[in-house]
């Protein structure tokens, strides 16, 4: 017989991701209009995504904890758009590399605003911080499994350290769609994308991208 507890926690639960999903866009939609994360206030923000202060408090202790939750939504919008690379085994195409760096330039450019935010946050707010580090390791130990498997495969070269070399390109990646993507035209996108495959698949690739 199912627990009589289980609807209720799944309700619960479904209405927390959709309140999260309501907020990001709240949020997103807000700093593009130019607000910063820190002057966006709890009333606004609830206003904004269609709910109340009280809302708001029953599932976020704080700004900070709504940031943290809003950086997992969009760490799974990215692992989204990875996946086609990361989930094909032992293949050889470049269109694989260039389909995930397009789909994480465009969720970066998508929530550019809260991952902005997180930047910034990341500074002064140690769980933030923690946050940051802990959705990029995970992103770190897709790439590293990704490495794993082609070395295995033989279409990675095997010389290559797999932490290190998974550690850096995911930081590369990061680090040039937070540096470019705010002050680029939507039109530096493509020129990016294209630039980011030929640089992870020169540095990990034995065959050269046709």
């Amino acid at each position: 017989m199912p627990s009589v507890t289980r609807r209720p926690q799944a309700k619960r639960q479904e209405r927390r991701q959709q309140i999260e999903r309501d907020l990001l866009d709240a949020t997103d939609r807000l700093m593009a209009d130019g607000a910063s994360f820190t002057e966006l206030s709890v009333d606004r923000l609830a206003t904004e995504a269609g709910i109340s202060r009280a809302s708001f408090y029953i599932y976020f202790e704080d700004k900070g904890h709504l940031l943290r939750r809003l950086a997992t939504q969009v760490f799974s919008d990215l692992a989204v758009a990875a996946d086609q690379w990361w989930s094909v085994s032992g293949r050889r195409d470049p269109a694989d590399v260039h389909a995930a760096m397009s789909g994480i330039i465009a969720g970066y450019r998508r929530h550019q605003p809260v991952l902005v935010a997180l930047n910034e946050m990341a500074g002064y707010d140690a769980g933030v911080r923690d946050t940051y580090r802990d959705l990029l390791t995970g992103i770190t130990d897709q790439v590293a499994g990704v490495i794993e498997r082609g070395q295995a495969a033989g279409s990675i070269r095997r010389s290559l350290p797999v932490a290190a070399t998974a550690s850096s390109l995911t930081w590369m990646v990061e680090r040039t769609c937070h540096q470019n993507l705010p002050f680029q035209p939507m039109s530096f996108d493509t020129e990016l994308a294209a630039s980011l495959t030929e640089i992870v698949w020169g540095a990990l690739y034995l065959e050269p991208v046709d």
